[in-house]
């Protein structure tokens, strides 16, 4: 296996790692009403932290019905908070200019199994930890309904990048939550795929430089085979969520809005081309912790789109 090959493979396995409910459940029986200095220091330049451990940015122009844009980040180590920062505040930047207020929710420090990624925040996001979805969905019910606020609820989407794409297929696919849409972004299917209804509108969002791509391809063969509405991006680079993915995913929710699926125009003609050798991988995710990764997931000496490297 070439260097960067090893390195997509671990990419894959460190998203993909199991976690427990144990600390959902401490979070659960915690006062919502408490904003804690850890949540206001979380919480991005242009958001505000609220009652429930969300972070909450008002649409400059509000909608009517109002929308509401639930944000979802990846899997980060405390050491690199500043980098998942960044991608909340450019999530919220984007969608409050087109009236969408958003409210950003951050997963469970000691959720990840492995010891050597014990401090990172993670999201249910394979099929050993998808048990514990709707207790992570339930725990949401204050923010939300902070984020709610004086307007009212209204429209809601959902935007999960990476480890929260996973989780955010895993909400969509099990219909753990009432969304008007959903944007999965370089992250994949958790087995088994359940279509339940309702079918919400789904956009996924991949690139063919992301090791990830082959789990896009499969949610998208499985989003066709149960005839579930939704459509697909593609571009060139990696495993990142940059500012044209984020358009993308609002400009999906507002044409789906009053549009049939699929979109015409669609909106991009490209189709997913995997290439893992010209992967951008996330470095400051995977470098801590590559070698334990590799060794516990028992990496193998190929990647290939039938790999099940999740075992």
């Amino acid at each position: 296996m070439t260097g960067v090959l090893a390195l997509a493979a671990i990419g894959y396995f460190i998203h993909r790692l199991p976690t427990s409910t144990s600390a959902v459940v401490a979070a659960q029986e915690q006062d919502a009403s408490v904003v804690d200095d850890a949540r206001i220091a979380w919480c991005a330049e242009g958001l505000q932290p609220i009652a429930g451990g969300g972070c909450f940015a008002a649409a400059t122009k509000p909608a009517s019905p109002p929308r509401l844009l639930v944000y979802l980040h990846g899997m980060y180590a405390p050491q690199y908070a500043g980098e998942e920062l960044d991608r909340q505040s450019r999530v919220a930047k984007a969608a409050t200019a087109l009236g969408f207020s958003v409210v950003a929710l951050r997963g469970h420090q000691g959720q990840c199994a492995r010891p050597e990624v014990a401090d990172y925040w993670c999201w249910p996001s394979n099929d050993r930890s998808a048990d514990a979805g709707p207790a992570y969905v339930d725990a949401w019910s204050t923010a939300l309904a902070s984020a709610d606020g004086d307007a009212g609820r209204g429209k809601r989407y959902l935007l999960g990048f990476s480890n929260g794409g996973y989780f955010a297929a895993l909400i969509a696919a099990r219909s753990l939550m009432t969304l008007d849409g959903v944007a999965v972004a370089h992250a994949g299917i958790v087995e088994p795929f359940l279509a339940s209804a309702p079918k919400t509108p789904l956009l996924l969002l991949t690139a063919d430089g992301d090791p990830s791509v082959f789990g896009m391809m499969q949610l998208d063969k499985d989003l066709s085979a149960a005839k579930w509405p939704h459509a697909i991006v593609t571009r060139d680079g990696g495993h990142q969520l940059t500012d044209g993915d984020i358009t993308f995913a609002l400009t999906f929710f507002l044409r789906a809005e009053h549009e049939p699926l699929p979109l015409t125009p669609p909106l991009s003609l490209r189709l997913p081309i995997p290439d893992v050798q010209d992967a951008a991988l996330p470095m400051d995710e995977l470098a801590p912790v590559a070698t334990a990764a590799l060794e516990d997931a028992g990496a193998p000496s190929k990647h290939a789109p039938d790999d099940d490297v999740d075992e």
